[in-house]
């Protein structure tokens, strides 16, 4: 019996000793196969975390605004008095011209228009940046911005960007189209500075806290190509000169009273290339006269300054809250002057496309004038949803010129010219209210009253050409617009 029991323990034994090597056989392989699921886990994270990274530092934004508008009688015409239309031909067919979203249409004094429709892409390294960004309008895309920016990682104060950028003049260019409270920038801006944007290279300092006094203070400047649109539309150099455009500011935040006052003061210098041969000058108040043989020909090209100061400022208050009602308060102002070459009918940046092509060629007539324009605006929040503006902008692009005597362009002695509808001064009264549906939407209705130089001179009373301008013509205009940011 003793021999029997010790016989079926080494059985039992036995059999449990095969068991558990099989037992551990498997386990040591459904381990292996685990861990290997685990690594092929492991390499689909590394992989799923390097794209998500990479995507991380891409961000996508953009803001459309609808909006439709009303305007005066300003350019329409009495179809049974064709003889007695109160404005020409040369105003796109007669529809009212202005800076709020562009001339009207034909005969029209009302329309929906797409404003804007802009899309944004950035990408943020770990010391740089780039943006593109492209504005949508139902009869083309267009480029807005595309550059490239460096951030030096020492003293994280400088950087460096390329391309095509805000210029760095004054507040009112780099301040976001989406943010305003006016529907668009002063009248001022939109022909000395128009498009806002230029190609061209900048160096940026903005000092942080560590840098004690200097946190207070910062500078931009660069050299850009001068064409704001250039060739075709491109922004792209047409000259042998570069423009330097620059501005130093100052930021005096006063926390503990709810204050902070910002401003600096700006400077643009370039030299534009003659592509015609007469180049036109002021000549007492009245007329311009021509500076002659400035034919450009190869290796004789000539020059002429454009030249432009500017200095703004900023003060942003908190009202204290009384019942949750009152908000943040900002007043705004801006004052430019300078020396613009344009042509006869604008006072945009001349540019001599197309001179550059052959050894004599001609891009028109280049007018040289000295303007003057200054804005002030006072915004006022009330609680979250409800915001207030108004504003006041003077804008003179012939400051030579007396007002009262400007007249349609004529033939006279030397080569003389009379003065036209660009040499008319304006003042712009405008005001409005915003309301934020939420943090995307917003609602704005606003009311522009500009008002031009009245002129009572004999040869303005002629039909047609400056005969509206003997008071202040019908050109306000009612916007009412929504904007959703995305």
């Amino acid at each position: 019996m003793k021999y029997t029991v010790h016989a079926i323990l080494a059985v039992t034994l036995g059999l449990s000793a095969a068991a558990f090597a099989q037992s551990d056989s498997a386990l040591k392989e459904q381990v292996t196969n685990l861990k290997g699921q685990v690594d092929g886990l492991n390499e689909s994270y590394l992989e799923t975390k390097g794209t998500v990274d990479k995507l991380a530092k891409l961000s996508f934004g953009g803001y459309i605004q609808a909006q439709y508008q009303l305007t005066g009688n300003f350019g329409l015409r009495d179809s049974t008095s064709p003889g007695d239309s109160i404005i020409d031909t040369t105003l796109n067919g007669g529809g009212s011209p202005t800076v709020a979203g562009g001339t009207f249409p034909g005969q029209s004094n009302q329309r929906f228009q797409i404003r804007r429709a802009r899309l944004k892409a950035t990408y943020t390294g770990a010391m740089s940046k780039s943006v593109l960004e492209l504005d949508a309008s139902p009869s083309s895309v267009s480029l807005k911005d595309a550059y490239v920016q460096l951030n030096e990682p020492w003293l994280k104060t400088f950087s460096l960007t390329i391309g095509n950028q805000d210029m760095p003049f004054g507040f009112e260019i780099g301040y976001s189209s989406s943010a305003m409270e006016a529907p668009e920038r002063t009248r001022l801006e939109n022909n000395i500075f128009k498009g806002e944007k230029q190609l061209g290279a900048k160096i940026e300092a903005n000092p942080t806290e560590q840098m004690g006094f200097l946190q207070f203070l910062n500078a931009k400047a660069g050299l850009f190509t001068g064409t704001e649109g250039g060739a075709s539309g491109t922004g792209d150099e047409v000259d042998r000169g570069l423009e330097f455009i620059g501005r130093a500011g100052f930021k005096a935040p006063f926390n503990d009273l709810g204050l902070a006052i910002d401003g600096g003061v700006s400077f643009l210098y370039g030299k534009l290339q003659a592509g015609s041969d007469s180049v036109f000058t002021m000549s007492g108040d009245t007329s311009f006269i021509p500076d002659v043989g400035n034919k450009p020909k190869r290796g004789e090209w000539k020059y002429y300054e454009r030249k432009i100061t500017g200095v703004d400022l900023q003060v942003y208050y908190t009202i204290p809250v009384i019942g949750d009602m009152i908000g943040g308060s900002s007043l705004r102002g801006e004052y430019v002057q300078g020396t613009q070459p344009g042509t006869s009918g604008s006072v945009n940046t001349y540019t001599n496309a197309g001179a550059t092509a052959t050894a004599n060629a001609s891009a028109g007539n280049m007018y040289i004038r000295k303007f003057s324009g200054w804005y002030l605006q006072f915004v006022q929040n009330v609680g979250n949803s409800l915001q207030g503006s108004v504003r006041y902008d003077v804008y003179d692009p012939n400051t030579d010129a007396s007002d009262g005597v400007i007249r349609r362009t004529v033939a006279g002695a030397g080569g003389r010219k009379g003065l036209n509808e660009t040499d008319l001064s304006y003042k712009t009264l405008g005001f409005g209210l915003t309301y934020f549906w939420d943090a995307n939407l917003k609602f704005v209705a606003y009311y522009d009253m500009p008002m031009n130089a009245e002129e009572f001179s004999p040869a303005s009373t002629a039909k047609g050409s400056f005969k509206p301008y003997r008071e202040d013509v019908e050109d306000n205009v009612l916007t009412l617009r929504a904007q959703l940011k995305f």
